[in-house]
């Protein structure tokens, strides 16, 4: 007799990586079939011998003789069970229920529930009403194709045909088959490097699936899915996002560390901390990303002292001249809605003094030397609002001298200073015309430099030396700020300033933004620890580490180079990409997530409200990771994306922590997961790809 279906022949691929024995164990049949939905015939029995089929399980059904070259072995439907469904005998069987139970009532002396709903049915009786109906999502289509001269297991996400029900025999994946489905990724040119993420779990409860124990299938991803791309993290408080973030991270890292020895550039990440949960050691953990390394985790937090090596200050040094551009760029921003006209002078004024473009070396030295002078009123400025003044200033080659503010002064000019104010207020040189004033000297030298031009009364070359020195725009753009004057009328001048202290640091060696992108660059982890300090300093502080990030890809993407890989990683994503925010097209976060793909920034967010995150964001978030949320009104947000609204139910009432719904931009479907716990295998895993030893578990 021929095949009932012909132009087939035996899918070796298919069995081997579903429908294997170890791999699919046989649960029932195809009760009912069309290009959507399927329902499932099984039986007690048959659930049971498998530990049980919860909702939204997988389910194999496939046409084909297994073993064989009979039956339809090009295709396997994928079946997610979704509900239970009535057979075509259901009324039926509940009929032979009642009666059975009439007739036990009618029958015993003892009318009891207890005696009457126990009655033992007769054994076929009893099979016949064990038969149940699963109502079934079908979710897509497994079959082979040829690649490159290769078999490859392909995924359609429909149906192209389907026989009469009969053909169909129904599997639960079980073991490696499991493990296989639900880490399948679709054939692909794109990098691939299979990493595990956690476990498969159906249901909150887990009781038979310990006991059949298939409660450690595990779960790998792409980990290439999560660089370059935007990855979004739905879920309550204390859900699992952050240890998410954690495993990513460093699977990552992982990832980078290997890609030297291919040629490749490395891959840096930025993880923004708002409450401390990366930058620190917690009891969930018991371990700490820091944990792989101190020499590739760098933390910046803010009143760090600089007394551990990984861990810097997050703020600027207003006394360095080498951070006088990102000083220059906050005091700006605060003072930007200041109208009155020194204000603005002021915010306009070159402290930096840095070449321009075709100017002769006389105008640059001219530049330097007026933007030193206007750093020393500057600086004046600063010590009369109180900005500590640093004790020691370090050199780029890393050696440090006493601080001091250097400028350009005319020998005589300087004689005529230490005649009248006396010794030890300047710092001479043997050579040259800079001088550099003692940080305790700094306001009793700009007050009798000031003083004496006011009162015109030098002479000879200390005359013209002092006319030299003060004629230049930074200085007479800082000098109404240090005195509280301008044009005779007093003005609050310094005052202005003292909000910022906040961003002042004098333990910082660089600015921190340029630092922590060099870092990156390298590879390295950054932790920005946002939860110390004040709120709007830290906002701030944040802002403009982003914005520089963006700066610096953007200045190497329009150059026509290929910007290095950087993951950032955010916390409470709904107060950045809220639907109001992202109408401002100069706010830094909606420029980062409308601009991060092409500029090579991946970006993970995580957030508690789905609402709270504008469209758009959504519609380009590549990958998925969802945990309980608790009202409707989020999952119905989460509902218009993928098939997330089949887990509604699910979603709201499993308070699981690290128990997931998973979809990355290389799985075709959304897989049931709960995450692994960040711990110290993790870490060592991390720690070997950088090639360092292992760390051992902290005796008890």
């Amino acid at each position: 007799m021929g095949d009932l279906i012909p132009n087939v022949g035996v899918g070796t691929l298919l069995e081997q990586s579903l429908l294997a024995d170890d791999r699919a164990v046989r649960v029932g049949a195809i009760q009912n079939l069309d290009y959507d939905r399927a329902v499932v015939i099984t039986h007690d029995k048959w659930k049971e011998d498998v530990g049980g089929i919860p909702q939204y399980a997988f389910l194999l059904a496939t046409a084909r003789e297994i073993g064989s070259a009979g039956g339809d072995d090009d295709e396997v439907l994928l079946l997610r069970v979704e509900g239970t469904a009535p057979l075509s005998l259901e009324r039926d069987l509940q009929a032979v229920r009642e009666e059975a139970l009439r007739d036990a009532l009618s029958k015993k002396e003892d009318p009891s529930p207890s005696v009457i709903l126990d009655v033992d049915l007769d054994p076929f009786t009893k099979n016949r009403v064990s038969f149940t109906g699963l109502d079934c999502r079908i979710i897509g289509t497994f079959y082979e194709d040829s690649q490159d001269g290769k078999v490859v297991l392909e995924f359609g996400h429909d149906v192209d045909n389907f026989y009469a029900t009969a053909t169909y025999r129904v599997f639960k994946p079980v073991g490696d088959g499991l493990s296989a489905l639900a880490s399948y990724i679709k054939p692909t040119d794109e990098p691939v490097e299979m990493v595990r993420i956690g476990a498969v779990r159906y249901s909150s409860t887990r009781r038979r699936t310990l006991i059949a124990k298939q409660a450690d299938i595990p779960v790998e991803v792409n980990v290439h899915d999560f660089i370059g791309n935007k990855t979004g993290m739905f879920g309550m408080t204390r859900m699992g996002k952050s240890n998410t973030m954690k495993t990513v991270a460093a699977r990552v890292f992982a990832i980078s560390e290997r890609r030297p020895a291919a040629g490749l550039p490395p891959i840096g990440q930025v993880i923004f901390d708002p409450q401390g949960e990366y930058a620190n050691p917690n009891t969930q953990d018991g371990t700490e990303l820091a944990a792989i390394g101190t020499e590739h985790v760098t933390i910046y937090k803010f009143g760090a002292d600089g007394s551990q090596a990984n861990v810097r200050p997050l703020g600027f040094n207003f006394f360095d001249p080498g951070q006088i551009d990102a000083v220059k760029g906050i005091t700006s921003a605060h003072l930007a809605d200041a109208g009155s006209d020194y204000v603005r002078a002021f915010v306009q004024a070159d402290f930096a003094g840095l070449p321009v473009p075709g100017e002769n070396n006389q105008d640059t030295q001219r530049r330097e030397a007026h933007a030193g002078r206007g750093r020393l009123v500057l600086y004046g400025a600063l010590a009369k609002a109180d900005f500590p003044i640093p004790n020691t200033h370090r050199e780029p080659d890393g050696q440090e001298w006493p601080w001091r503010a250097w400028v350009q002064m005319r020998r005589t000019l300087a004689d005529e200073l230490e005649r009248q104010l006396g010794q030890g207020h300047l710092m001479r040189p043997q050579k040259g015309y800079r001088v550099g004033v003692e940080r305790s000297s700094l306001i009793p030298v700009i007050d009798w430099l000031t003083e004496r031009d006011r009162a015109q009364d030098l002479t000879g070359d200390a005359a013209t030396g002092l006319q030299s020195f003060v004629s230049g725009d930074p200085w007479r753009s800082a000098l109404p700020i240090y005195t509280q004057e301008n044009q005779g009328r007093a003005v609050s001048g310094y005052t202005k300033l003292k909000p910022l202290r906040s961003f002042h640091t004098t333990s910082s060696k660089l600015d921190y933004r340029g630092e922590i992108y060099e870092e990156v660059v390298q590879g390295r982890i950054v932790i920005v620890d946002l939860h110390l300090g004040p709120d709007t300093v830290i906002r701030r502080l944040s802002e403009n580490l982003a914005a520089f990030l963006m700066e610096r890809q953007t200045e190497i993407f329009t150059s026509g180079s290929e910007p290095p890989h950087i993951q950032v990683a955010l916390e409470e994503a709904h107060n950045l990409f809220s639907s109001e925010k992202y109408k401002d097209e100069l706010d830094v976060w909606v420029r980062m997530a409308k601009q991060a793909s092409k500029l090579k920034i991946g970006m993970l967010y995580a957030t508690q409200e789905v609402t709270g995150v504008d469209h758009q964001v959504l519609a380009n978030t590549k990958n998925w990771v969802v945990a309980h949320l608790n009202n409707s009104r989020e999952v119905s947000e989460l509902g218009k994306f993928y098939d997330f609204k089949a887990f509604g139910d699910a979603i709201i009432s499993h308070e699981d922590k690290g128990y997931v719904r998973l979809k990355t931009m290389s799985s075709p479907y959304i897989v049931p997961v709960q995450i692994d716990r960040y711990g110290l295998e993790l870490v060592n895993e991390a720690r070997a790809a950088a090639g360092l030893p292992p760390l051992t578990p902290p005796r008890a």
